[in-house]
């Protein structure tokens, strides 16, 4: 059986920020992972200047998953494009203490930010 910390409940019975932003000129979108193979996650973000003004998900997956991009689209708002280039799973994983064996997910998150990070950047 499966023990969720208190930050996953909380983020998984009430995620923040879930949906899509609509599409507009300022907002960027990228996705990574898939649904057959059991985590997928899709991020769109609103930019303001030099930093995100407002990031949605939509998730795919276990309650770890479910929970960390909803954490995790509080954690970036305000954040640059080089914070979106060096940040790692591993914020998330200690944030909501997430079990070794469903960290493996979490590698799926930060290649969706990457790819946040890339489609600014060719936003420009």
């Amino acid at each position: 059986m499966t023990i969720y910390s208190a930050q996953v409940v909380e983020h998984f019975d009430a995620p923040r920020n879930a949906g899509r932003l609509a599409t507009a000129p300022d907002v960027v979108e990228a996705e990574a992972g898939s649904r057959s193979q059991g985590t997928q996650f899709h991020f769109s973000a609103r930019i303001a200047g030099n930093a995100l003004a407002a990031v949605h998900f939509e998730a795919y997956g276990c309650p770890h998953c479910i929970a960390a991009a909803s954490w995790l689209t509080q954690r970036l708002r305000g954040a640059s494009v080089d914070a979106l280039e060096r940040w790692s799973w591993r914020e998330v994983a200690e944030a909501l203490a997430v079990p070794a064996e469903k960290r493996g997910h979490l590698l799926t998150l930060e290649d969706a930010v990457r790819r946040l990070a890339a489609a600014w950047r060719r936003h420009g």
